[in-house]
C-alpha cells in the first residue's frame, strides 16, 4: 500500500503545513489542495516555488486540486449558500486552471455543487468540453457523483465517463456517497479499473446526522469505525488494474479536535487495517 492518499477535507481547514505533517505521520505519499488553501497560502508570501518545496521536503507528492463545480451550464448558487462554501467552489475554469498549470499539478476532481438537475447529454457534452481542456496540459478529470446533487450515483457518473469517452476522463469513487446514495455493487464490477482514478475511504452511522450534506461535511467516519459495508465493496475494487491510490477522505468535527499528526496517524492505521482485512 504504497500508494495511499490523504484527501484535503480530512483536515479541512488546516494550514499546509498541518496537512503534510498529518500526511507524514499516517504513512501517505499524496495530497490533495482546495483552490482557497492556494489563495491562502499566497496571502501569507508563500510562492508557487515555496507550496511546492514545502511538499518535497517532506516527500509528500501535491497532486489533485479538487474541487471544481463550474464546469457545468447554467452554474448559479441558489440563495442562502455561505459565503466560505462559495468561495470554496467558485473558481471560475481560468482561475482553477490557473492554479492547476502554477503548480504542476496531475489530477482534478469536477462536481456538480447546488442539486441542479441537468439532462444528460447536457452532462456529457460538458465532461468532454473540461476533460480537453484539462488534456492541453496533460492533466487528467475525475468525476464525483454525490447523493444530493445533480450527479447522484454511480450510474450516472459512469454513463457520464463512458459516453464522453475521453482517455483523461474518469471517475472518483467515494464510499461515503456510494452507501449514502444508490449502492450497485453489480455495475462497480463492470467498471474497468482504468476508469476509477482515485478512492476516498470513509465510514458513517448507520443514519445521517441531520441533513445529508451536513452529514458529508462534519459527521463522518474513519474507516472501519461505523456501519458502512466496506468488508463488501472494497475487495470488488481491489481486485481492479490498475488500482487506484488508496484515500481517505474523513470530514468529521470529532476528528478535527485532534492535532494533525494525530489525525494523520489514526487515518492510516484505520486505512490500512480495514484494507488488510
Amino acid at each position: 500500500m504504497d500508494d495511499t492518499f490523504l484527501w484535503a477535507g480530512t483536515l479541512l481547514d488546516a494550514t499546509l503545513e498541518q496537512r503534510i505533517e498529518a500526511a507524514v505521520a499516517g504513512g501517505f505519499k499524496y495530497l490533495s489542495l482546495f483552490p482557497t488553501d492556494y489563495l491562502r497560502a499566497r496571502e501569507r508570501g508563500l510562492s508557487d516555488a515555496d507550496i511546492l518545496a514545502l511538499h518535497e521536503r517532506a516527500d509528500v507528492r501535491l497532486i489533485t486540486l479538487d474541487p471544481f463545480t463550474r464546469w457545468l451550464p447554467r452554474w448559479e448558487p441558489p440563495s442562502g449558500v455561505p459565503a466560505d462554501r462559495l468561495e470554496w467552489i467558485g473558481f471560475d475554469q481560468d482561475r482553477f486552471f490557473a492554479v492547476v498549470d502554477a503548480l504542476g499539478l496531475e489530477t482534478i476532481t469536477v462536481n456538480e455543487a447546488f442539486g441542479t438537475r441537468y439532462e444528460i447529454d447536457e452532462v456529457i457534452e460538458a465532461f468532454a468540453s473540461v476533460c480537453d481542456r484539462a488534456a492541453e496540459t496533460g492533466v487528467r478529470v475525475h468525476l464525483e457523483f454525490t447523493p444530493f446533487s445533480g450527479i447522484p450515483d454511480l450510474a450516472t457518473a459512469w454513463e457520464v465517463v463512458r459516453t464522453a469517452d475521453r482517455p483523461n476522463g474518469g471517475l472518483v469513487f467515494d464510499t461515503w456517497h456510494y452507501f449514502r446514495g444508490t449502492r450497485d455493487d453489480a455495475l462497480l464490477e463492470e467498471i474497468p479499473g482504468e476508469r476509477i482514478f482515485a478512492l476516498q475511504i470513509s465510514d458513517a452511522l448507520a443514519e445521517p446526522v441531520g441533513s445529508l450534506l451536513s452529514d458529508t461535511l462534519r459527521h463522518r467516519r474513519l474507516p472501519g469505525e461505523g456501519t458502512f459495508d466496506l468488508a463488501g465493496v472494497l475487495p470488488i475494487v481491489a481486485r481492479k488494474q490498475p488500482l487506484a491510490p488508496w484515500g481517505v477522505e474523513v470530514l468529521s468535527e470529532e476528528l478535527w479536535r485532534l492535532p494533525p499528526a494525530e489525525i494523520g496517524r489514526r487515518c492510516g492505521e484505520t486505512l490500512r487495517r480495514v484494507v488488510s482485512e
